[in-house]
């Protein structure tokens, strides 16, 4: 880490947004809020990838969420200049967390080494506090299978030996499983360990300490934003990555769990942003 520019540094102007300026792609799991046409806020037409980018690039733009669904579910956004890794808080995702509702998403950077402007070179994970907890698994995989019947539970199953479903929450009637998927998809990503909990009669889903997404933290309660350090990403092995700045961010759902009620712990991301240029603080 030292924050210097680096090759493919694009350096911010006075035009340039604070926050995310495309989306790249924009691929969830399934989930209560996959093709919703409430407050999800779907056409009900998304069949198509590109139609799937054009709904989460609409919703980002104006700050209201997208859901990633369940384990695995991802977004990819880009910015019009590089942010800098200045060593401490670098940018901030904006999530709809609260106290007993956190769902969790794993944060991965990249650099635009080639400098053709696209997310095709190495992805980085941010080490969060649950990075060397022994119930954390990295290199996770989860493939879902297209329900026969649209109101049916999405099937599951894992890299482990798992399988379980993905239940329906009452009030959401529409088909959990993305339209634009295939009959089967294959998520991989690192698996945190379960966040379920249990106050009384009331399920809740826990925050973890820092470094997350959509994540109600002790060191992030600061309007349902979290703040994230660029000088946390780390190699494939664990050692720090060393980033000078990074163009490319991807948000994954990083819980595979479920409760009564509340149904699967789905990431969801309302704004991703420079939290200097946001804040106005350094």
């Amino acid at each position: 880490m030292n924050g210097s520019e680096s090759s493919g540094y694009r350096a911010a102007s006075g035009a340039s947004s604070a926050y995310s300026n495309r989306v790249y792609e924009y691929t969830p799991a399934p989930g209560q809020f996959i093709n919703e046409t409430n407050t999800g806020g779907f056409t009900g037409s998304e069949s198509t990838r590109e139609a799937a980018v054009e709904y989460a690039s609409k919703r980002i733009a104006k700050q209201s969420y997208v859901s990633l669904g369940s384990f695995g579910g991802y977004i990819i956004v880009g910015f019009d200049h590089s942010i800098q890794n200045k060593g401490g808080y670098d940018f901030a995702i904006q999530g709809n967390a609260f106290d007993s509702s956190n769902e969790p998403g794993i944060v991965w950077v990249m650099q635009d080494v080639n400098g053709n402007g696209l997310p095709d070179d190495e992805w980085y994970e941010l080490r969060g506090s649950e990075y060397d907890n022994a119930e954390t698994i990295r290199g996770y995989k989860i493939t879902y299978t297209r329900p026969a019947e649209a109101d049916a539970p999405v099937a599951w199953s894992d890299n482990a030996g798992g399988s379980g479903t993905i239940d329906r929450v009452k009030e959401h009637t529409q088909a959990y499983y993305p339209e634009w998927l295939g009959e089967r998809f294959t998520f991989e990503g690192t698996r945190l360990p379960d966040n379920i909990g249990k106050a009384g009669e009331k399920w809740t889903m826990e925050p973890f300490a820092w470094g997350y997404a959509d994540n109600y933290s002790a060191s992030d309660r600061t309007g349902m934003t979290n703040r994230l350090r660029i000088s946390d990403a780390v190699t494939a092995d664990g050692a720090p990555a060393n980033l000078a700045q990074v163009d490319f961010i991807m948000v994954q759902t990083g819980v595979n769990a479920k409760a009564p009620l509340i149904g699967e712990v789905s990431t969801e991301v309302s704004g991703i942003g420079c939290y200097r240029t946001v804040t106005k603080k350094q």
